[in-house]
């Protein structure tokens, strides 16, 4: 993750937490400092030696200060880093974030079944780029959980939809695409697997199918899980029938 057109150089030893900080505040605008300060630095409130040490060297308000230099100002002389009412904070609605449009064409091609529609959700996944903080420095994020578990569920719903809708018209390369662009963020949902395994069947690519199937079948190994009684039965009717 970073960000992106800022009209500042922050010091690189703490860019990290800055680009923390502005992705807290792209994700839940508005919050109050005291919240912010709680969730950015959580090991404080349990008197974590290490957190407490960090908090007290780097205090939000310096990371406040030293994030709205690094985003700047607007053409027109407005913060892009807001502070409103109630000692709160925000990014100015002229700074977006992935997360804002992948949200807003997951909307726009849920409302119809349209080629436009098709074509927002494939817009949607092509902004996928890895895991949800994935790339997160050990110890920061922690606050973002449940953020990262929407964005999962989203990436999965919409690779599902785009599949299924694809595949009504034969078009199994994009269904493809769409289902391999979720599993490498959510290799373990099973759903995404089963929707793989449909779409080889269906375009009657049996060693396709198989070698899925084998990778399916060394990942449940691996994780010790065993497979969704929906796995096991489509597995029958496809390996069975084809």
């Amino acid at each position: 993750m970073d960000v992106l057109g800022a009209a500042g150089s922050p010091d690189p030893a703490g860019r990290p937490r800055l680009t923390e900080l502005a992705a807290y505040l792209a994700l839940r605008p508005g919050t109050e400092r005291t919240t912010i300060d709680r969730d950015i630095h959580p090991g404080a409130a349990h008197l974590d030696p290490r957190a407490t040490a960090e908090r007290l060297a780097d205090p939000l308000p310096a990371k406040l200060a030293a994030l709205a230099g690094w985003l700047g100002t607007s053409p027109e002389g407005r913060d892009y880093l807001e502070a409103q009412a109630a000692d709160s904070y925000a990014l100015a609605p002229a700074v977006s974030c992935d997360w804002d449009e992948f949200r807003s064409l997951y909307r726009r091609g849920m409302r119809s079944t349209s080629s436009t529609a098709d074509a927002a959700l494939a817009h949607a996944l092509a902004l996928v780029r890895g895991a949800p903080f994935a790339e997160a420095p050990a110890g920061a994020f922690a606050w973002a959980e449940p953020e990262r578990q929407d964005m999962l569920a989203a990436i999965v719903d919409t690779a599902h939809e785009l599949a299924a809708r694809r595949l009504q018209y034969g078009d199994h390369r994009t269904a493809e695409a769409a289902i391999f662009r979720a599993l490498a963020v959510a290799p373990e949902v099973e759903l995404l697997h089963r929707d793989l395994f449909y779409a080889y069947a269906s375009a009657g690519a049996r060693d396709q199918l198989v070698r899925s199937v084998n990778r399916l079948d060394a990942l449940s190994r691996r994780t010790g899980r065993d497979l969704d009684p929906d796995t096991v039965a489509l597995l029958r009717d496809l390996l069975t029938g084809s």
